[in-house]
């Protein structure tokens, strides 16, 4: 009988329609590309939502640019008045008629003045929700990230999304650009050792940037400092320094380089030599890492000594003044060069974490070895020892190849 019973229960499962009860079809769906954060105006949080218009995307929207805030274009914004972010979530339902959903958000945008005064509280909901990515990307933008959203209009995308996710992706080639995206931005907070950087934003400046014309190295500017006419609204260059979940600083393209070559996400770079024998002109070279770099760290008299090798290599792409460096003899004068132009980098950027009292280098990851268990790490206090460390770094650059031409010949 209870065999019986079994079989005729199983035909019934067997012969059941599946259950759509819990279906979600996509197109009934407010797809959510960015989240924006600013200190509430009749709230605790103003939070602005970057929603996608498929339709526009596809090329349903009458040949409409893409554009924010009216809806005319690829995306629309909504910025709603709330007293924490994922209720603004649920309220945003109230004014669409789709359902908002974040699954294919690209970007977390934060004011600089909500970061420094302090964001942590917002990482732990947004860790937990099933819905949330945690290869966001972590932005921290000049003025109210109302506005930069709204007006972050791309020019070469129909989809702001993947707008987003390429404005980012430029970390893979340029120096210029944090890698970190939320999830290395979460686990270095909460990690005794090192501290996060975040992408730093801004709109275009429109009035002169700088008051001279004198020459300035690329790698000194930073977001909302970027002297240029035309392209997108929106700039990315630089860094954001955070520590216990407060923005304590920024960093510019210079520094964020030589922070990704001490995390290892460094891929290249490209340094403009003022000429050793003619000083107005320049030697333009390629820099890409030749090895991991090597930390080693020492505890002396209760404080810490570091010492760091940087091991890099490049190619050389142009020689304005057409000075022969290419031969045998000149090259070693040359990688010196080089060197020493990194060095200066590479010893600002320390000066600027001790200052800063951040170790966003990573020096404390070697350091923590050791210790031999982790109460013993933690009660260290790096945080506090780190800005009176001994920091010494040794920059070795070798010259791989030396371009297309063979020979150096002057132009007649």
């Amino acid at each position: 009988m209870k065999k019986a019973l079994s079989a005729i229960l199983l035909a019934v499962l067997l012969l059941s329609p599946a259950g759509c009860y819990d279906y979600s079809e996509p197109d009934e769906k407010a797809w959510v590309m960015a989240l924006g954060l600013d200190k509430g105006r009749q709230n605790v949080l103003t939070v602005t939502a970057v929603i996608a218009v498929p339709k526009n995307i596809a090329g349903g929207g009458g040949g409409q640019p893409a554009s924010g805030g009216g809806g005319q274009g690829g995306f629309i914004t909504v910025s709603l008045e709330t007293e924490t972010l994922l209720s603004a979530l649920e309220l945003l339902n109230a004014v669409m008629d789709r359902k908002a959903d974040l699954s294919h958000n690209k970007w977390f945008v934060f004011s600089r003045e909500l970061a420094e005064e302090g964001i942590g509280k917002y990482f732990a909901p947004i860790a937990r929700f099933y819905q949330f990515r945690r290869t966001s990307s972590v932005i921290v933008c000049q003025g109210r990230a109302e506005e930069f959203l709204a007006k972050g209009q791309p020019k070469l995308e129909d989809n702001v999304g993947k707008y987003y996710e390429l404005m980012h992706r430029g970390w893979r080639y340029t120096e210029f650009i944090p890698f970190d995206n939320f999830h290395h931005f979460y686990i270095k907070s909460s990690s005794p050792g090192i501290e996060p950087v975040a992408v730093l934003a801004a709109l275009e400046r429109k009035s002169p940037v700088y008051e001279t014309d004198a020459p300035k190295t690329m790698g000194r500017y930073q977001a909302g400092r970027i002297p240029r006419e035309g392209g997108g609204n929106i700039e990315i260059m630089g860094g954001a320094v955070f520590r216990a979940g407060k923005m304590l600083g920024t960093l510019n393209g210079d520094q964020v380089g030589v922070q990704k070559m001490f995390n290892g996400t460094f891929n290249r770079t490209i340094v403009d030599l003022p000429d050793p024998e003619h000083p107005d002109q320049y030697i333009i070279l390629e820099v890409e890492p030749r090895q991991a770099p090597e930390v080693r760290v020492q505890i002396s008299d209760g404080y810490p000594r570091i010492t760091a090798s940087l091991k890099l290599e490049g190619d050389i792409i142009s020689i304005q003044s057409g000075v022969n460096y290419t031969r045998p003899e000149r090259l070693p004068d040359l990688e010196r060069a080089v060197e020493e132009a990194l060095l200066e980098n590479v010893n600002n950027t320390v000066a600027k974490s001790q200052e800063l009292g951040a170790d966003f280098l990573g020096f404390g990851l070697h350091a923590k070895k050791l210790f031999r268990t982790w109460p013993e790490w933690e009660a260290y206090k790096w945080e506090e020892k780190y800005p009176l460390a001994e920091v010494t770094v040794n920059v070795d650059y070798r010259i791989r190849r030396s371009g297309l031409l063979h020979e150096m010949e002057p132009l007649q």
